[in-house]
Protein backbone atom coordinates (compact mmCIF):
# COMPACT_ATOMS: atom_id res chain seq x y z
CA UNK A 1 0.00 0.00 0.00
CA UNK A 2 1.43 3.40 -0.46
CA UNK A 3 2.27 6.64 1.15
CA UNK A 4 -1.39 8.33 1.98
CA UNK A 5 -0.95 11.60 0.04
CA UNK A 6 -0.47 13.97 3.09
CA UNK A 7 3.30 11.72 3.94
CA UNK A 8 3.73 11.26 -0.15
CA UNK A 9 3.93 15.32 -0.75
CA UNK A 10 5.37 15.75 2.86
CA UNK A 11 8.29 13.31 2.28
CA UNK A 12 8.69 13.19 -1.40
CA UNK A 13 7.24 16.92 -3.44
CA UNK A 14 8.08 19.09 -0.61
CA UNK A 15 11.92 18.48 -0.97
CA UNK A 16 11.75 18.25 -4.53
CA UNK A 17 10.16 21.77 -4.42
CA UNK A 18 12.95 23.21 -2.46
CA UNK A 19 15.31 21.99 -5.02
CA UNK A 20 16.28 23.18 -8.61
CA UNK A 21 16.60 20.00 -10.53
CA UNK A 22 16.17 15.95 -9.71
CA UNK A 23 19.29 13.84 -10.37
CA UNK A 24 20.27 10.51 -10.92
CA UNK A 25 23.40 8.83 -11.22
CA UNK A 26 24.82 10.54 -14.45
CA UNK A 27 21.43 12.06 -15.10
CA UNK A 28 20.44 15.50 -15.24
CA UNK A 29 16.39 16.48 -15.40
CA UNK A 30 16.22 19.15 -18.19
CA UNK A 31 14.05 20.38 -20.68
CA UNK A 32 13.13 18.33 -23.80
CA UNK A 33 15.32 19.36 -26.94
CA UNK A 34 16.37 18.11 -30.32
CA UNK A 35 19.40 16.83 -28.96
CA UNK A 36 18.19 13.97 -27.23
CA UNK A 37 17.78 10.52 -28.30
CA UNK A 38 13.84 9.80 -28.09
CA UNK A 39 13.33 7.16 -31.15
CA UNK A 40 15.13 4.69 -28.53
CA UNK A 41 13.14 5.54 -26.21
CA UNK A 42 11.27 2.52 -25.21
CA UNK A 43 8.93 2.59 -22.16
CA UNK A 44 6.56 -0.79 -22.73
CA UNK A 45 3.65 0.99 -23.81
CA UNK A 46 3.18 2.23 -27.72
CA UNK A 47 1.55 5.49 -26.93
CA UNK A 48 4.06 6.88 -24.67
CA UNK A 49 6.87 6.31 -26.41
CA UNK A 50 5.12 7.67 -29.98
CA UNK A 51 4.25 11.16 -27.67
CA UNK A 52 7.86 11.91 -26.53
CA UNK A 53 8.86 10.54 -30.31
CA UNK A 54 7.17 12.43 -32.09
CA UNK A 55 4.63 14.82 -30.45
CA UNK A 56 6.04 15.94 -27.20
CA UNK A 57 9.07 18.49 -28.91
CA UNK A 58 6.27 19.93 -31.80
CA UNK A 59 4.23 20.76 -28.92
CA UNK A 60 6.52 22.53 -26.51
CA UNK A 61 7.24 24.89 -29.83
CA UNK A 62 3.33 25.45 -29.94
CA UNK A 63 3.63 26.44 -26.12
CA UNK A 64 0.93 23.76 -25.51
CA UNK A 65 2.67 21.82 -22.85
CA UNK A 66 6.52 21.66 -21.58
CA UNK A 67 8.20 18.26 -21.36
CA UNK A 68 11.24 17.63 -18.85
CA UNK A 69 13.45 14.60 -19.29
CA UNK A 70 15.76 12.74 -17.31
CA UNK A 71 19.20 11.80 -19.78
CA UNK A 72 22.70 11.60 -19.19
CA UNK A 73 24.97 13.45 -20.79
CA UNK A 74 25.08 11.38 -24.10
CA UNK A 75 20.95 12.50 -24.77
CA UNK A 76 19.71 8.77 -23.68
CA UNK A 77 16.39 9.35 -21.94
CA UNK A 78 15.84 7.34 -19.47
CA UNK A 79 12.39 8.66 -17.99
CA UNK A 80 10.41 12.31 -18.83
CA UNK A 81 7.21 13.73 -17.75
CA UNK A 82 4.85 16.35 -19.88
CA UNK A 83 2.62 19.21 -18.00
CA UNK A 84 0.45 21.54 -19.87
CA UNK A 85 -2.21 23.75 -18.32
CA UNK A 86 -5.60 23.08 -19.42
CA UNK A 87 -9.28 23.72 -18.41
CA UNK A 88 -11.74 20.76 -17.05
CA UNK A 89 -15.08 20.60 -18.98
CA UNK A 90 -17.57 22.18 -16.96
CA UNK A 91 -19.78 18.86 -17.02
CA UNK A 92 -16.85 17.03 -15.51
CA UNK A 93 -16.17 19.21 -12.49
CA UNK A 94 -16.52 17.55 -9.14
CA UNK A 95 -18.80 20.18 -7.68
CA UNK A 96 -16.71 19.41 -4.29
CA UNK A 97 -13.98 21.68 -5.88
CA UNK A 98 -16.13 24.60 -5.96
CA UNK A 99 -17.78 24.18 -2.39
CA UNK A 100 -21.08 22.61 -3.94
CA UNK A 101 -21.34 24.81 -6.77
CA UNK A 102 -20.46 23.82 -10.64
CA UNK A 103 -18.44 26.79 -12.31
CA UNK A 104 -20.28 28.72 -15.43
CA UNK A 105 -16.63 28.57 -16.97
CA UNK A 106 -14.18 25.60 -17.31
CA UNK A 107 -11.67 25.63 -14.28
CA UNK A 108 -7.81 25.71 -14.99
CA UNK A 109 -6.32 22.82 -14.61
CA UNK A 110 -2.40 21.24 -14.18
CA UNK A 111 -2.26 18.38 -16.32
CA UNK A 112 0.44 15.50 -15.63
CA UNK A 113 -0.27 14.24 -19.66
CA UNK A 114 2.68 11.60 -20.02
CA UNK A 115 4.85 10.41 -17.54
CA UNK A 116 7.18 7.64 -19.03
CA UNK A 117 10.10 5.72 -17.65
CA UNK A 118 12.70 3.41 -20.18
CA UNK A 119 12.47 0.04 -19.56
CA UNK A 120 15.80 -0.38 -19.20
CA UNK A 121 15.34 1.16 -16.24
CA UNK A 122 12.11 0.19 -14.50
CA UNK A 123 12.35 -0.99 -11.13
CA UNK A 124 14.06 1.78 -9.81
CA UNK A 125 12.02 4.40 -8.69
CA UNK A 126 12.66 6.85 -11.32
CA UNK A 127 8.36 7.05 -12.41
CA UNK A 128 7.59 7.68 -8.84
CA UNK A 129 10.85 10.07 -8.54
CA UNK A 130 9.82 11.90 -11.70
CA UNK A 131 6.07 11.87 -10.64
CA UNK A 132 7.17 13.77 -7.24
CA UNK A 133 9.63 16.25 -9.50
CA UNK A 134 6.18 16.83 -11.66
CA UNK A 135 4.17 17.75 -8.64
CA UNK A 136 7.00 20.04 -7.39
CA UNK A 137 6.69 21.31 -10.63
CA UNK A 138 3.19 22.73 -10.24
CA UNK A 139 3.78 24.04 -6.90
CA UNK A 140 6.09 26.40 -8.31
CA UNK A 141 3.52 27.34 -11.00
CA UNK A 142 0.77 27.51 -8.64
CA UNK A 143 2.38 30.58 -7.05
CA UNK A 144 2.69 32.23 -10.73
CA UNK A 145 -0.49 30.94 -12.39
CA UNK A 146 -3.59 29.66 -10.29
CA UNK A 147 -5.35 26.07 -11.04
CA UNK A 148 -7.60 24.21 -9.40
CA UNK A 149 -6.62 21.01 -9.48
CA UNK A 150 -3.73 18.21 -10.98
CA UNK A 151 -5.53 15.86 -13.41
CA UNK A 152 -3.98 12.99 -14.97
CA UNK A 153 -4.95 10.83 -17.17
CA UNK A 154 -3.97 7.30 -16.68
CA UNK A 155 -3.31 4.85 -19.58
CA UNK A 156 -3.76 1.66 -17.73
CA UNK A 157 -5.47 0.30 -14.63
CA UNK A 158 -2.20 0.02 -12.89
CA UNK A 159 -1.98 4.13 -13.81
CA UNK A 160 -5.80 4.40 -11.97
CA UNK A 161 -4.17 2.64 -8.85
CA UNK A 162 -0.92 4.20 -8.48
CA UNK A 163 -2.22 7.41 -8.44
CA UNK A 164 -5.44 6.54 -6.20
CA UNK A 165 -3.31 5.41 -4.16
CA UNK A 166 -1.36 8.74 -3.83
CA UNK A 167 -4.46 10.87 -2.99
CA UNK A 168 -6.18 11.17 -6.38
CA UNK A 169 -9.71 10.65 -7.15
CA UNK A 170 -11.29 10.08 -10.11
CA UNK A 171 -13.34 12.77 -12.13
CA UNK A 172 -17.22 11.51 -12.30
CA UNK A 173 -18.40 10.27 -15.45
CA UNK A 174 -14.82 9.74 -16.39
CA UNK A 175 -12.79 6.09 -16.25
CA UNK A 176 -9.47 6.83 -16.17
CA UNK A 177 -9.07 10.66 -15.65
CA UNK A 178 -7.98 11.49 -11.85
CA UNK A 179 -7.42 14.65 -10.04
CA UNK A 180 -6.10 16.22 -7.04
CA UNK A 181 -7.65 19.09 -5.66
CA UNK A 182 -4.82 22.20 -5.85
CA UNK A 183 -6.04 23.42 -2.52
CA UNK A 184 -4.69 19.76 -1.25
CA UNK A 185 -1.25 20.30 -2.42
CA UNK A 186 -1.16 23.15 -1.11
CA UNK A 187 -2.52 22.62 2.28
CA UNK A 188 -0.45 19.62 2.56
CA UNK A 189 2.83 21.91 1.54
CA UNK A 190 1.70 24.72 4.09
CA UNK A 191 1.42 22.01 7.32
CA UNK A 192 5.13 20.78 5.98
CA UNK A 193 7.20 24.33 6.07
Amino acid sequence: MGLSVSDYVRSRVVPLARQDIVEAPGSTLELLDRRHRRKVFSSGDRRVDEWLERRALPAMRKNTSTTRVLADEHGAIAGFYTLANTALDVSLVPADLFHGEVPRHPPPTLTLAWLGVDSRFRGRGLGTQLFARALADGLHAFDTVRFVAVVVNALTEANVAFYESHGFRRVPGTTNKLFLPASTLIAIVEEST
